[in-house]
């Protein structure tokens, strides 16, 4: 009984000690992820009720549509609206813009650069200047001139809107916050040509061993392409009888050339059984190229399979302990009873010795 109670209060103390941490872990929800380089620059901080613009849209040609040919011209139309009480003179320009480190944020580059991907200098706008009227929402053209020897794949700028006037006339330089409120719209030009289409998937990761779910994850995509992608990336999950027991659908998101970008999530479940395999899917470009890379982990509730060994054990001592009690007892029982029975042949057969005298 004692080695009951004993082990009885170890199964009452590790379940105290580990229990908050099971439930609090189960209770964690996943955090939707954001595309930066689909929501920079559509709408300036609203830092001044008076001044508020918005870009639309956010980006053009991002499904590929806008499509050039060598020594060819494009025309199509950005547009910017006034949300203020107030007219505002708006200039419109146009930047080249590069990824930054975290390989999602486009940052303007403002001073003029030559490189593989610049569309700047093909472009043309009409007007670059115009009077926005509270509310009004102002179209400005764009015309995209192809030269003749421009490479194929790829190439890219931002269109910028920007308050400069006041119902016409120009600000101050007090009102240097307030010029530099900036919105815009990236543009995407693809021309036609022989286009390389390389991604790769590196440093795919989960923890190689976790008690609770959700399980995080991450791994970035290199582009080495020639044109931007949007792949199409899905996680398949098998346990150790390599059976698929779950699907994790990926949030496409744009990875510009000769950039990698960083993608992140979590598997939802929160009770695993094992070893598991993960195996990532990653298809992209107008080819249909396909790259898959795999890792293991071990998703299993170690605290739980512990206490229910403790359990376990326990109960298998006590049944030990009350078997043998009972055997003991029995033996015991069995020991009087033959010492009982070896009294009274004894006095029998002492009453039957004085009998025959």
């Amino acid at each position: 009984m004692r080695k009951l109670i004993t082990a009885l209060s170890l199964f009452a103390i590790l379940t105290g000690i580990f229990a908050p941490t099971i439930f609090a872990q189960a209770a964690a929800q996943e955090q939707p992820n954001t595309d930066s380089a689909q929501n920079t620059n559509t709408q300036a901080p609203v830092t001044d009720e008076s001044i508020t613009l918005t870009a639309m849209p956010p980006r053009l040609g991002d499904d590929l549509s806008l499509k050039g040919t060598p020594g060819k011209k494009l025309q199509t139309a950005v547009k910017v609206r006034n949300n203020s009480n107030k007219a505002f003179t708006i200039n419109t320009a146009i930047d080249d813009f590069v990824i930054g480190d975290d390989g999602e944020t486009p940052v303007a580059v403002t001073e003029e650069v030559d490189y593989r991907w610049s569309l700047k200098n093909w472009l043309v706008l009409a007007p670059d200047f115009q009077v926005l009227q509270p509310r009004q929402t102002g179209i400005i053209n764009v015309i995209i001139d192809v030269p003749a020897d421009a490479l194929p794949g790829g190439h890219y700028a931002m269109i910028t809107h920007k308050p400069v006037g006041l119902n016409g006339e120009k600000f101050q330089d007090s009102a240097s916050s307030i010029i530099s409120q900036r919105v815009g719209t990236l543009l995407y030009v693809v021309v036609d040509g022989p286009i390389n289409e390389e991604a790769f998937v590196r440093d795919f990761t989960m923890p190689r061993f976790t008690e609770y779910g959700p399980v995080p994850f991450s791994f970035m995509v290199d582009n080495q392409s020639d044109i931007h992608i949007k792949p199409e990336i899905s996680i398949e999950i098998y346990n150790l009888l390599g059976m698929k027991v779950d699907t994790i659908a990926i949030e496409s998101k744009n990875v510009f050339p000769m950039v990698s970008r960083t993608f992140t999530g979590q598997w939802d479940a929160v009770w695993g059984s094992g070893f598991y395999k993960a195996k990532l899917i990653m298809s992209y470009g107008t080819g249909g190229q396909v790259a898959i890379v795999n890792t293991t982990f071990w998703l299993l509730p170690i605290t739980l399979v512990i206490a229910g060994l403790v359990v376990i054990l326990t109960l298998v001592v006590i049944f030990i302990a009350v078997r043998r009690h009972l055997l003991h007892k029995k033996d015991a029982e069995k020991q009087r009873m033959q010492m009982l029975e070896e009294k009274i042949a004894k006095l029998e057969q002492d009453r039957l010795s004085k009998f025959d005298e």
